[in-house]
């Protein structure tokens, strides 16, 4: 499966490096917007602020809290954000197991540079799925999206939550369709890369893998931690 090429953060959704670096988001002070070259410089600057880098489950907690205090204002939902939620793909595959939050990506070491882990995919733990039995690469209409299996496995299967932020998204772009979920599929080996979310003024706006690990990066993270 061919990604679109609006999925190149650095290139289409922030233009350079430099304006990723110089443009940050304003967010209500219980959110904190880290931004960085390269996903591992993302994480070790989240760490040495003693933040902890959220999951794409949370990224979207956070964009709900967003809109419940601000409304159709909430800045989280402008841009895209990476996460520490894995998608490891089996080679010469359509199966990928989601890792809801990964201790590779999590403790990437801070001058890793390469697009993608090399992982031994029947070692990694998570939820195993398979992009040839669903709709994967394309977008979605609003009860498609709440019934995904995808959506409901990166959300620890809390329906409650992902139909409330289905609602938001649909309500707020006014759109038919989106929230699609974007992955790869026959790799050449088992690879490991984060899951991203993506800003709501795209119209394939919802979940993709972070296409290489060696772009620049943007978090959204909370408090620091005690």
């Amino acid at each position: 499966m061919k990604l679109p090429k609006l999925f190149v953060p650095e290139k289409d959704l922030e233009n350079s490096i430099e304006r990723l670096l110089k443009e940050p988001v304003k967010v209500q002070s219980r959110y904190k917007v880290i931004c960085a070259v390269t996903f591992a410089e993302g994480i070790a600057k989240l760490k040495k602020q003693g933040r902890k880098p959220f999951t794409f489950a949370e990224n979207i907690e956070a964009r709900i809290a967003d809109y419940e205090a601000n409304g159709d204002d909430a800045e989280l939902f402008k841009t895209w954000f990476a996460s520490v939620t894995g998608v490891a793909y089996k080679a010469r595959s359509t199966k990928f197991k989601l890792v809801l939050r990964s201790d590779k990506l999590e403790n990437i070491p801070q001058d890793f540079n390469q697009s993608f882990i090399p992982v031994d995919y029947d070692a990694e733990q998570g939820i195993e799925l398979d992009s040839s039995k669903g709709k994967y690469g394309q977008a979605l209409t609003r009860e498609e999206a709440k019934d995904h299996e995808f959506w409901i496995a990166v959300m620890g299967r809390d329906k409650e939550k992902l139909a409330k932020c289905v609602d938001i998204w649909f309500d707020k772009t006014e759109k038919n369709k989106g929230m699609g979920v974007y992955l790869r599929s026959n790799t050449d080996k088992d690879e490991l890369r984060a899951l991203a979310l993506y800003s709501d003024d795209y119209d394939y706006s919802g979940a993709c893998v972070y296409d290489d690990l060696g772009y620049s990066a943007r978090f959204v993270s909370g408090a620091q931690q005690k």
